[in-house]
């Protein structure tokens, strides 16, 4: 029985690992949570692009609150890619965002974003009044301190207009 255990919480860790549940070491002392507010996976039909985990202190999230959000990626993209998904995504779930911010933004992630393989991990930390510290497999990448960055970038997994409600509801607890 003993050993039946000691498998399953074995395979258990295993299966948190691969959700990318593991605390990420680049929280530093910002965040103490040991376990992730919430975690989901984006799929497209059986493709998972990457599994996504929300870290924070705070009983309830907020934007007021520091958190993170880690995504581990499942499959590869340039960075290119990368950032003009997200700008286009920023600007569909913040259509008031004016373009030359998005311009300016997609700037900016150009630096906080590099190519990234299937393993790899990009970690948004957002300190409110300080801004959003990328690391890229526990490496900063990037600083960006504009005070209308967030609310959109951080818009794209967790507010209402999200286009992927489901991986919403997960991060944030919702179902």
């Amino acid at each position: 029985m003993r050993n039946v255990l000691i498998t399953c919480v074995a395979v258990l860790g295993l299966a948190g690992a691969a959700m990318g549940m593991t605390r990420p070491l680049e929280l530093g002392s910002t965040i103490n949570a040991t376990k992730p507010y919430g975690s989901g996976s984006l799929t497209w039909l059986v493709f998972t692009a990457y599994d996504a985990t929300l870290w924070t202190d705070a009983p309830q999230w907020s934007m007021n609150a520091p958190f993170a959000l880690t995504l581990r990626y499942r499959m590869s993209f340039t960075s290119d890619e990368l950032v003009e998904r997200t700008v286009e995504e920023m600007a569909k779930v913040s259509p008031a965002t004016p373009k030359d911010a998005l311009t300016r933004y997609g700037a900016a992630l150009k630096r906080a974003f590099p190519t990234v393989k299937d393993g790899d991990r990009i970690t948004a930390l957002h300190v409110p009044g300080q801004g959003t510290r990328f690391f890229h497999n526990g490496t900063p990448t990037a600083d960006i301190t504009d005070a209308g960055f967030a609310d959109p970038f951080f818009g794209i997994w967790l507010a209402p207009k999200t286009s992927e409600p489901k991986l919403r509801a997960a991060l944030l607890r919702l179902r």
